[in-house]
């Protein structure tokens, strides 16, 4: 028994410094974007398969969509290979943010337009305008700082 109580203990010595005097529990905003880009992504790429087990592949997806799925992925390597530092300052600050939130807007559109013909392209496309979108949010608010 005594090497339970001290387990315990020590149990609870641990997790203290995760809250705070009034027993509320810090995990940090950062801790909670992890969290819930990791569950996108499982979502992602594991609904998209088992729908394919249940349904069967289902209607090829529009054109257009794999278009905004390619203007996504394409927006991603640009930032990624820092092509906007390349550019002017005053250039890439006119470019930059327009053009996330046009893909964005594009990408939600076309998801649900997709998501009536196809959705196991439909969740994918979903997932990666929404990661897009609260990376564009994300960026206006470093910013603005």
């Amino acid at each position: 028994m005594p090497i339970l109580k001290k387990g315990l203990h020590h149990f609870v010595k641990e997790t203290e410094s995760l809250f705070n005097a009034k027993g509320v529990c810090f995990l940090g905003l950062t801790s909670i974007l992890i969290g819930l880009f990791g569950a996108i992504l499982v979502i992602i790429f594991v609904f998209p398969l088992q729908m394919v087990r249940k349904y069967g592949k289902g209607s090829p997806p529009y054109k257009w969509s794999y278009c905004i799925f390619g203007l996504l992925i394409i927006n991603w390597i640009l930032y990624i290979t820092g092509f906007y530092t390349l550019l002017p300052v005053n250039v890439a600050d006119l470019i930059f943010i327009p053009i996330w939130f046009i893909v964005c807007a594009l990408g939600g559109l076309f998801t649900i337009f997709e998501f009536k013909n196809n959705k196991t392209f439909a969740v994918p496309l979903a997932g990666f305008t929404f990661i897009s979108f609260v990376f564009a949010l994300f960026i206006i608010g470093i910013s603005q700082m």
